[in-house]
């Protein structure tokens, strides 16, 4: 029996995508937020595409509205290929204003979307007097 590999389709594709704080203090996961502002956190994401330099970037969206409430920033970077997964990772540092809510964040790789995760964003717990 002959048998034909389907490789139709963009084959560009997020493995895992996770948001966590920066500071362990403020949470395991999501967005924290202080005062309804983002406190610093890193956007990690696995890609797996065919090799090659890609610009690749990600996206907070309002999940009900479609609407980009942030863009990751958009770099040039190189993807090791389908069999070995790509690892990246951004910080983001600068605060902006974020509704406490769940969230998606969409990944990109040269233009097309390879996947999407949902993201918490919520108030950090008032720190306990000592």
């Amino acid at each position: 029996m002959k048998r034909e590999a389907d490789i139709s389709g963009s084959q560009r594709k997020l493995l895992i995508g996770h948001v966590t704080p920066s500071r362990s203090a403020d949470g395991a996961s999501g967005i924290s937020l202080k005062d309804g502002r983002t406190l610093p956190f890193v956007v990690s994401r696995t890609w797996s595409a065919p090799a090659g330099h890609y610009r690749e970037q990600w996206f907070l969206v309002n999940p009900e509205s479609r609407e980009v409430l942030f863009e990751g920033p958009a770099k040039t970077t190189q993807i090791l290929g389908l069999q070995a997964p790509t690892d990246l990772s951004d910080e983001v540092r600068a605060p902006f204003g974020l509704a406490p809510g769940t969230y998606l964040v969409v990944f990109a790789l040269g233009g097309i979307m390879g996947g999407q995760i949902e993201v918490v964003a919520a108030e950090r717990p008032a720190e306990e007097a000592a």
